[in-house]
């Protein structure tokens, strides 16, 4: 017989309308609750309420970002503890969990690997000392450290196999106390079948019959899209394909027309700005591009392989250890190397290459999907606290 279980977690803004990482984790609450477990979120903001699910608001101190983010961890640490809870779930913003995942990666990996984003050696000491100095940044860090300093080691999940060797070198967490567990796709969501908008978002933005090429991101620096436009500015000169760069995201687009202006490249560019319904531009596009400076795994990615389109990315985004290169598309192994990325989209230029590269995207994603991923989260729970009674028992 099904036994429930008491479950809560923190997470400072419960929106969909937030980030990847946002979305798998309301995903995971609004499965624990469809399987009737009470499941508590402790929150300073919730936009996507459920009847099924309790919600606790958090207070915090608004005066800086730093002290946002310590009271918020303090005040959930502290209100989940009293809730006599039989599986507590962090994601790297409360300081102690029966069960560790942090979607954000390992912060000082992040640090290190973003900096990179900023290839003018001038402007790079700025940043970096900026950081440096930041009382966020050190908060940050002593928040995601906290558990790992609990008497007994929380349950550890990464999100992929680069997450996993940065906790054990960051951590010295030893290697078979982390488990991992790749992000899961809605992949009836994200499907070819959403070639069927082809049309429709195309000539929204005014697109022909180009092939295109699409970059999805919140953060156009982090995600290299500056790279990406050196990039295909060469690449115009040398091609007689016509392409289009699509840019879906709700980043600043100003500083990057302009580049592009210089650069002569302003005729294939359009910003799409955000959409409720990014699942219509993988259908519309050709190939995903996400020369990413650091990504813990991006769902942008799997979204895409699911949709199938072939996606070319970086080794410093966690994704990446799903792909097989040259099979579902290619993994850079420097986010930098203008060159290689030019000849990774060249060859994706190909209609053979590509056709061949959708269909194994598309397979490849099948063994990720959210069902997937719940199966192995479930499977974690379970050996924490018993889902189902053994047989003979009374429930």
């Amino acid at each position: 017989m099904e036994k429930k279980i008491r479950f809560a977690i923190g997470i400072q803004n419960f929106s969909l309308r937030r980030g990847g990482a946002e979305r798998y984790l309301i995903d995971l609450c609004f499965r624990m609750a469809g399987e009737g477990h009470e499941v508590h979120v402790y929150a300073e903001q919730w936009q996507d309420e459920d009847s099924r699910i309790h919600f606790h608001r958090v207070k915090t101190i608004p005066l800086s970002r730093s002290l946002r983010l310590l009271s918020f961890a303090i005040g959930a640490t502290k209100a989940i503890r009293g809730g006599g809870y039989d599986i507590t779930f962090g994601i790297g913003n409360t300081l102690e969990a029966d069960v560790l995942q942090p979607h954000g990666g390992v912060h000082w990996a992040w640090f290190w690997r973003s900096l990179r984003a900023y290839d003018h050696p001038f402007i790079w000491l700025v940043k970096f000392l900026g950081r440096i100095l930041s009382p966020k940044q050190w908060v940050s860090g002593w928040i995601e450290n906290s558990p790992y300093r609990q008497g007994k080691l929380p349950v550890i999940v990464a999100i992929s196999d680069m997450v996993k060797k940065d906790m054990i070198r960051w951590y010295r967490i030893p290697e078979g106390r982390v488990q991992v567990v790749y992000n899961g796709v809605d992949t009836e969501h994200f499907h070819p079948k959403n070639r069927q908008y082809r049309g429709e978002i195309r000539g929204k933005h005014g697109i022909g019959e180009e092939l295109v090429i699409l970059f999805v991101s919140n953060n156009f620096r982090m995600k290299g899209l500056s790279l990406l436009i050196r990039v295909l500015a060469g690449l115009k000169k040398k091609t007689s394909i016509p392409f289009r760069l699509l840019i879906l995201g709700r980043d600043r687009p100003e500083p990057y027309q302009h580049l592009a202006s210089q650069l002569g490249l302003s005729r294939e560019i359009t910003f799409a700005g955000s959409s409720d319904e990014p699942e219509k531009y993988y259908g519309a596009a050709d190939f995903l591009v996400h020369p990413s400076f650091y990504d813990a795994c991006s769902l942008t990615v799997l979204e895409a392989l699911a949709s199938g389109l072939p996606v070319i990315t970086t080794a410093t985004n966690g994704a990446s250890g799903v792909m097989h290169q040259g099979q579902e598309g290619y993994v850079l192994s420097d986010p930098r190397d203008e060159q290689d990325l030019e000849e990774k989209i060249s060859l994706l230029l190909e209609p053979e290459r590509r056709a061949q590269a959708s269909k194994a995207a598309r397979t490849l994603a099948e063994q990720y999907s959210t069902a997937r991923n719940w199966r192995e989260m479930r499977a974690i729970f379970e050996k924490i606290k018993p889902l189902t009674d053994s047989p003979g028992t009374v429930s």
